[in-house]
């Protein structure tokens, strides 16, 4: 049967036909998970288990790490607050430290080590190998323009807090590169913690104090911002919470160092969930401090590598 139709018109249909199949294929294809799951193998070899929400491709997001109290794990936000924090535009890391959670090794005869084996070194190893492996992982994110590691912030509860705080004094020790004549023009190694929110904050742990990485961040000596939460009734603080906050405040006033208290003897996790104002406190904490932080992204390998 010969065609009616002109070689024209069975080009364009041809066209819409190829354009139309193509859309669908585009369509079916199912989106990529933003939710990963690694295995970090820390300096002594200790390996540590990350939840990882990533923000592909957008090299200006923030980097939120979130630890856990004294026999906790990293369950405590993947429940359901670090998806929170992931649709607010934040890349999120909840770690497991050593000896929780996922992060355990097994001994000589084949046991597990837990949280019921913890040594005064392995806090100290917490500090120097646990999260120089989360921050290894941040650095090669960063260079792949996932995220903006000079936009980070750590939510630390309860004997985490200790941490935290001794983790962001190294990270701002850290002498950037020799790759420049001019000191401002050298590339960084560290300085990259921005904003550190202490909840029901410990003040010590075995083999551990805060005395020293307090007194390097009082009055603002860092520019580093501070959110602390605490429950108005909670027995077991006996103050730590305000010394701390005043400690690292210092004398002047400062609009970096906040703090917010909640009603009832509730500490650390248990602040979570209950309608308590926790969950945007700290949300709108992180985004005036991390979120609207201008710090653009730089490739962070030393100029006589690149």
């Amino acid at each position: 049967m010969r065609s009616f139709l002109s070689p024209v018109v069975c080009s364009v249909l041809v066209a819409a036909v190829s354009m139309l199949t193509c859309s669908d294929s585009l369509q079916a294809q199912p989106k990529k998970d933003p939710v990963e799951t690694h295995t970090l193998t820390a300096k002594d070899g200790w390996p540590i288990k990350i939840t990882y929400y990533k923000h592909e491709g957008n090299r200006d997001t923030p980097v939120v790490v979130l630890l856990h109290a004294m026999g906790g794990d990293r369950r405590a936000w993947t429940a359901g607050y670090a998806n929170q924090l992931w649709t607010k535009g934040f890349a999120v890391i909840a770690v497991d430290l050593r000896k929780h959670g996922e992060s355990k090794a097994e001994t000589s005869s084949g046991a597990a080590t837990d949280v019921g084996d913890l040594k005064p070194d392995d806090y100290k190893r917490m500090v120097a190998f646990d999260m120089e492996a989360v921050k290894n992982f941040i650095f090669k994110e960063h260079q792949d323009q996932n995220l903006n590691m000079r936009k980070m912030g750590i939510v630390a509860p309860e004997m985490s807090a200790v941490i935290a705080l001794n983790f962001a004094m190294v990270d701002w020790q850290q002498v950037p590169y020799d790759d420049a004549p001019v000191a401002s023009m050298r590339t960084p190694r560290g300085q990259d913690v921005r904003a550190i929110v202490l909840i029901s904050p410990e003040t010590s742990v075995r083999g551990l104090t805060t005395a020293v990485p307090v007194r390097k961040m009082r009055n603002g000596a860092l520019p580093i911002a501070f959110l602390f939460c605490v429950g108005a009734e909670d027995t077991l603080d006996k103050g730590d919470t305000q010394q701390l906050y005043s400690q690292i405040r210092g004398r002047g006033s400062s609009d970096r160092v906040l703090m917010e208290s909640y009603p009832y003897n509730l500490r650390g996790m248990a602040l979570f969930g209950k309608n308590l104002k926790i969950e945007p406190h700290i949300e709108v904490f992180l985004e005036k401090f991390l979120l609207e932080l201008e710090d653009e992204w730089v490739d962070r390998r030393s100029r006589l590598q690149r």
